[in-house]
């Protein structure tokens, strides 16, 4: 995949190791093998981490990359709509994920939050792979526009 589209789907591997890490200190807990003491605020920050990384890659698409493509290749309208709904119920879905995380503590039954988490990676995960291949598309698209593709990179500050 041409660059900068490359740094987009990158960012679809990272935000997939934020949520593993975040799983995996919530297993640890479950299989006794860590306190929940010791795993919550690696936890919590995974979660946070998670939530900025993906705000900052939803905006990057939605201010740089969608318009670009949209003006170049007006029928992705549609596709490019429905990423943007999809972009709009995952950040409510997770801002909910991190309102349950807040209530949290110590003491806490964890399989509310383990199964909202679980639900949470499945929507990301469906949304990331919808737009991995849109990715594609629109490379096949602009391939042979090394013009298009200097200016999305300036679009989406890549260097």
């Amino acid at each position: 995949m041409a660059e900068p589209l490359k740094e987009l789907a990158h960012d679809h591997r990272e935000l997939s190791g934020l949520l593993i890490a975040v799983r995996d200190a919530l297993s640890r807990v479950e299989r006794g093998q860590s306190k929940l003491e010791d795993e919550l605020h690696e936890i919590r920050d995974g979660v946070e981490v998670f939530r900025e990384a993906l705000l900052e890659h939803f905006a990057r698409e939605q201010e740089g990359l969608i318009p670009f493509v949209v003006a170049r290749l007006p029928a992705v309208r549609e596709r490019t709509d429905q990423l943007i709904e999809e972009h709009d119920h995952i950040a409510e879905v997770l801002e909910t994920l991190v309102r349950e995380l807040g209530r949290i503590d110590t003491n806490s039954e964890l399989s509310p939050f383990r199964a909202s988490l679980a639900r949470f990676e499945d929507l990301y995960a469906s949304h990331s792979k919808a737009e991995l291949d849109f990715l594609a598309e629109v490379e096949a698209a602009l391939a042979n526009d090394t013009s298009a593709m200097d200016q999305l990179r300036t679009l989406l500050d890549e260097p």
